[in-house]
């Protein structure tokens, strides 16, 4: 073989070699040269970061995805986070924000204040200042809680849960039937549980249900309004439709 040929193929062996150093061996434990965040705008991507706990010399070798999607997860507006590495110098963050499904109102430093929390009662938003998306109009008030000490990132009694999940599949798919109704007021059972008291926008009449809300007993409720006023005869103050049949009283 030519010794120039030689040459150029150890020379070209040479570059070769001290790539695959570079990049197997010295890039991974270098500063991460791509950091990308996404899934909630209001959060800062210094926030993030410094929740993550990630510095500026996390390198592909020490950081731990793991780790770092359960501290993002900790935080009180994060309800999932998604966390991935790509080889050598790349990470990659997606975070699911919490979505608030109810209001209430609760009394904080002798003020009455609203305080609204997510689909799993964590409370993700106390007042009503600025630096917050937009609420939707549909967005029901619940009553009948008790808060102890509300604080960003309490959650409420896991015995609420369903309800609350319930009311944010309502709220995602039929918007238009929360918006029927003003107050949704949790009534506390003596020994355990509890039911539900709907109060229609536009109608004096109060309706008692179980724990189990859903779209067809809000469209039977909207119904037999209708139903009541076309008649205009009956004086009604409450309806029971926890039996499965209509009862009521005046």
């Amino acid at each position: 073989m030519d010794k120039r040929l030689k040459r150029v193929l150890l020379v070209v062996a040479g570059i070769l070699s001290a790539e695959l150093v570079w990049l197997f061996g010295i890039t991974p434990l270098l500063p991460l040269s791509v950091v990308d965040v996404s899934g909630i705008s209001s959060l800062d991507k210094a926030v993030i970061l410094a929740l993550a706990g990630i510095s500026p010399r996390s390198s592909f070798v020490t950081v731990n995805v793991e780790t770092i999607r359960h501290r993002l997860e900790n935080f009180y507006l994060v309800e999932s986070a998604r966390v991935v590495k790509q080889y050598p110098d790349t990470l990659r963050i997606r975070l699911e924000p919490r979505k608030i499904t109810a209001m209430s109102l609760a009394l904080i430093d002798g003020r009455t204040r609203p305080v609204y929390f997510d689909r799993f009662g964590v409370i993700i938003k106390i007042g009503n200042d600025d630096g917050f998306p937009m609420l939707p109009s549909s967005i029901p008030l619940v009553s009948g809680l008790v808060f102890s000490e509300p604080a960003l990132g309490v959650r409420l009694p896991g015995m609420f849960e369903p309800f609350l999940t319930s009311l944010a599949r309502i709220s995602a798919a039929f918007p238009e039937l929360l918006t029927a109704v003003s107050e949704i007021r949790i009534n506390r059972k003596t020994f355990d549980g509890f039911d539900l008291i709907l109060y229609p926008v536009h109608s004096s009449i109060r309706f008692r249900i179980d724990a189990d809300l859903d779209e067809d007993t809000l469209r039977h409720m909207i119904l037999m309004i209708d139903v009541l006023e076309s008649t205009g005869g009956v004086s009604v103050g409450d309806i029971d439709l926890r039996t499965g049949t209509a009862s009521y009283r005046e």
